[in-house]
Formats: C-alpha cells, sequence, structure tokens
C-alpha cells in the first residue's frame, strides 16, 4: 500500500513540476487574448474528430478479441463504451493503470477464460505504444535539433518493443530465456507465468489480426496529427504567422512518446512539450493554447467516458 502511494505521489509531483515549468514562461493575458481569437468553428470540427477517433480506437482492441473470441460473444459497441470508461480513470484518476483494471474487470464477467480476454487490453495497449513510439523514432532521426541521447534513447525503446513483440510470437525464442531463469522462479509462479505466456502468445500469434490491428493504430495516428493540425489553424486563423503541416508529423509523435513518462495521464508533460516543440513555429501562447485545446479533447472523451459508467450495471 505504501509503495502504491508513492508511486501515485511521484506522479502527480512530476505533473505538477511540468505544469509549474510551462506556467512560469506563459503570459497569462496573452493566453487570454490568444484563446479568444480561436476560430470557434474549426476548433468544435477538430474536437469532434478528436471524439469521432475514439471508434477506431476501440476498433483496434475489438480486432485482437475477434481473433479469439467467437462473434456472437463479444459486441463492439461495448468494446467502445468501455474504452471511453477507460479513458476516464486514465486521464483523471493518479492510478494510470485504472483505465485498464477497470475495461478488464467489466470485460470478464461471466467468461470462463478470463486471463485469455483480460490480456488483450494488455496486447492493445502495445499496439498502441509500438506505433507511437515507432513513428517517435522515425520523426527523432529526421530532426536535426533533438540531441543525440534522445535519439538513442528513442532507439533503445524500439528495440525493446520489438524484443518483447518476438519474445511473445515465438515460442522457441521464449523458451531459450526462460530455461535459464526457470530454477530461479517459485514453482507457484511457474504456472501462472506459463498460463500467462499462453494466453499472450496466442494474441501475438495471430498475425492476420496483429496485422488488422497495426494498420488501424498507424491510420488512427496519422489521422490525430492532422487534427493537431487543424487545432493549431484555429489558433492562428485570425492570426499572421503560419506552421508547416511535416512540422505536425515530426513533432506529434515525440510528444506522445513524452507522455509514455508516468503522470497524471500525461498532464503537465503533454503541455511542456507541446511549448518545447512549436514555441519557436507559433510562439509560447499559440502552442499552450494548442496543448489547451488537445485537453479539452480528452475532458469531452472522459465525460462521455463518466456517462457511460452510470449505466453500467456494476460500477
Amino acid at each position: 500500500m505504501k509503495k502504491n502511494s508513492l508511486k501515485q505521489l511521484l506522479k502527480v509531483s512530476i505533473s505538477i513540476f511540468f505544469l509549474y515549468l510551462v506556467f512560469r514562461k506563459i503570459d497569462l493575458s496573452l493566453l487570454y487574448t490568444t484563446l479568444k481569437g480561436c476560430y470557434i468553428p474549426l476548433a468544435v470540427l477538430s474536437l469532434l474528430i478528436a471524439v469521432l477517433l475514439s471508434f477506431p480506437l476501440a476498433f483496434r482492441w475489438y480486432l485482437f478479441l475477434k481473433g479469439q473470441v467467437k462473434a456472437d460473444k463479444i459486441r463492439y459497441i461495448n468494446i467502445w463504451k468501455l474504452n471511453m470508461v477507460g479513458m476516464l480513470f486514465n486521464n483523471f484518476l493518479p492510478t494510470g493503470a485504472g483505465g485498464d483494471i477497470a475495461k478488464v474487470f467489466y470485460l470478464v464477467r461471466g467468461e470462463e477464460n478470463k486471463l485469455l480476454l483480460g490480456s488483450s487490453v494488455l496486447i492493445d495497449r502495445f499496439i498502441g505504444a509500438l506505433t507511437v513510439i515507432t513513428m517517435g523514432v522515425v520523426a527523432g532521426l529526421l530532426t536535426p535539433d533533438i540531441p543525440v541521447k534522445v535519439k538513442y534513447f528513442l532507439l533503445f525503446l524500439i528495440f525493446f518493443l520489438l524484443f518483447i513483440f518476438i519474445f511473445f510470437s515465438y515460442r522457441a525464442f521464449a523458451s531459450f530465456f526462460y530455461l535459464k531463469v526457470k530454477r530461479f522462479i517459485p514453482d507457484r509462479l511457474k504456472e501462472t507465468l506459463e498460463n500467462t505466456y499462453s494466453a499472450f502468445n496466442r494474441y501475438f500469434s495471430a498475425r492476420k489480426w496483429l496485422l488488422y490491428a497495426a494498420f488501424v493504430s498507424f491510420s488512427l495516428q496519422a489521422i490525430s496529427i492532422l487534427n493537431n493540425y487543424l487545432m493549431a489553424l484555429s489558433i492562428l486563423w485570425n492570426q499572421s504567422g503560419s506552421v508547416s503541416i511535416s512540422m505536425f508529423f515530426i513533432y506529434i509523435p515525440l510528444i506522445w512518446t513524452a507522455t509514455l513518462v508516468p503522470s497524471l495521464g500525461g498532464l503537465g508533460i503533454r503541455e511542456f512539450t507541446y511549448m518545447y516543440f512549436f514555441s519557436s513555429s507559433m510562439g509560447k501562447e499559440n502552442a499552450f493554447a494548442l496543448s489547451i485545446i488537445f485537453l479539452v479533447s480528452v475532458i469531452i472523451q472522459s465525460v462521455i467516458g463518466a456517462v457511460i459508467i452510470l449505466f453500467l450495471k456494476e460500477r
């Protein structure tokens, strides 16, 4: 319990620290003027698109389940609802895994193969992280002003994720490592580990569904990047400045990768990185305003999740 409390305190502290760094650099009166001058129809359109993107996001998870579970066992609309509930927990509660726990709880209730169904949540998370970090690595390598150490770190992340992918895809590869450490693992844990690996291996071995999910994930990220550009246009609508769309395909994946650092759903880190990457081209207040519009889209989706959870049988 004490260990968990320390983790939550660390996440809260990280978010507060980065928000402090942001507000130190911002002129609040200029920020107010920027938000007031935002072109509302375009901003509303971008928020609507952000909400609609929740459907392909849920579809990615649905594809994993469809490859393992009979069609009559799982309904897409229910998966979308659970995804929205998960966003509520992940975005506004200190426990970053709270959303995943909630999704697993509602997904496996009344089902026999709880381990297989529950592990789909982690697989979906993994594919999401893999696509985001892959885009972040490519963006980082193409950006000249990114420090070399950061580029090495991004490469390490992608190789680490590829190792996990190969580990769970090929039993022979996993057995090579497992046999080295098997004698050090307590007997009561061996069966649990082997069952967990088998569940993960079933998802990674279903190549067709994995490929479909990866395609949906990359497409989803690309549309989301374009939507960020739309948000920026709504801010710059009445201003003389402009911003390159290619810049968003470079910086937004890096921002998403940065938000994987433990925090309150990326709060603070997200706003800081928006300012760090876009201040030179848009100005500090405009860059922060962009992060605020994105945050509003997150809040809207979380509110939808809150409404959905009110109508779930078990709260």
